[in-house]
């Protein structure tokens, strides 16, 4: 039952996500963006400047996927590689301005989808969705 609406929730978050991008960045190309991009957009705003090695940990992904990707978003130019002054055989990956922005547009989604779901719901509704949502994520978090 939840697994279906958190699916559906994901995919509308997806879909607004693309279409607001690409709307606000004035790119069509953006409408290909998913959370997924943005999740390593996410983890590399997190570490600062992340080693390839350190974006691949974080995610649990490998280091050839993650590769691919940070290649995608290079060329897509929301990143870019710097390399290190004290070993020239690494390379760290740097948000770009285009980067930053598309997080902060991925953040605002979440908080209009938040803002209308409340306008949606009763008063005692989203007090009481509110307090489901903290206890399983409680109890999640405590299973971690």
């Amino acid at each position: 039952m939840l697994e279906k609406i958190f699916e559906e929730i994901y995919f509308y978050l997806d879909q607004e996500l693309a279409q607001k991008a690409a709307r606000l960045l004035n790119n069509e190309d953006l409408l290909k963006i998913s959370i997924s991009h943005t999740d390593y957009l996410e983890v590399i705003k997190d570490k600062g400047r992340p080693a390839l090695g350190e974006i691949a940990q974080e995610l649990n992904f490998s280091k050839p996927s993650v590769t691919t990707m940070v290649n995608k978003l290079i060329k897509q130019g929301f990143v870019k590689k710097v390399r290190s002054e004290q070993d020239k055989r690494v390379f760290y990956v740097e948000l770009t301005d285009l980067g930053r922005e598309l997080i902060e547009i991925r953040l605002n989604i979440f908080l209009e989808f938040a803002e209308r779901l409340e306008q949606v719901l009763a008063g005692e509704e989203a007090i009481r969705l509110a307090a489901l949502l903290k206890k399983g994520l409680k109890a999640l978090s405590e299973n971690e």
